[in-house]
């Protein structure tokens, strides 16, 4: 599985407001939960899920990228919401860089190899610091799209 095959405009957030880890999680969730109507129960799973996760360790990558994921069956298949901030949060980076770009990874625990692999594709694509710097600077989510079909 590859980030274009689960890419969705619904699904991305330009900007994001939130100034901290847990406002930019709860936002990108809420971001999913409107986008498919999940129920208040179905997004506190949802949320719940993640910070647990993101308990385990963070889940900065460095170069100004979070990737907060975790495995939940209130999603079907996997699902990613892609976040930019105008801000950077202090994700706890390997490389001690704030992120301003966010995806956020959810997948039933029936796909947990697909989720690896979009972990592992998200991070392949965003390798280029030119690439990275063009997503932070992007206005709206058609640009971020556009950026990722290109």
């Amino acid at each position: 599985m590859i980030l274009l095959d689960v890419l969705d405009k619904d699904l991305v957030k330009v900007p994001l407001t939130a100034s901290d880890k847990n406002g930019i999680i709860a936002e990108l969730v809420e971001v999913v939960a409107k986008a498919k109507g999940y129920t208040t129960q179905q997004s506190e799973a949802i949320l719940d899920a993640v910070l647990d996760r993101e308990s385990l360790g963070s889940t900065g990558i460095g170069n100004g990228i979070a990737i907060p994921h975790a495995k939940t069956n209130v999603v079907k298949h996997v699902t990613m919401v892609v976040g930019v901030s105008r801000f950077p949060v202090d994700f706890v980076s390997p490389d001690d860089q704030k992120s301003r770009i966010f995806f956020l990874v959810l997948a039933p625990s029936s796909e947990a190899s697909a989720h690896v692999e979009l972990l592992a594709s998200i991070a392949r694509t965003c390798t280029s610091s030119v690439f990275r710097r063009m997503l932070e600077q992007s206005k709206d989510k058609d640009e971020v799209v556009r950026l990722f079909m290109e």
